[in-house]
């Protein structure tokens, strides 16, 4: 395996950002669902969407 420059880890910092960012809102979305139920998170989610 070669060097990796700056840019090198800069651009693979950002590619593994992204499938971690997806686990992580898959999670906090599977803990409110687990705390509240499938209908209130949903509704919830859509207060928030209208607020915002």
């Amino acid at each position: 395996m070669g060097e990796l420059g700056i840019v090198g880890l800069i651009m693979l910092a950002v590619i593994m950002a992204i499938p971690v960012s997806i686990f992580g809102g898959f999670a906090v979305y599977t803990a409110r669902v687990a705390r509240k139920g499938p209908e209130a998170a949903l509704a919830a989610a859509r207060k928030r969407r209208e607020v915002a």
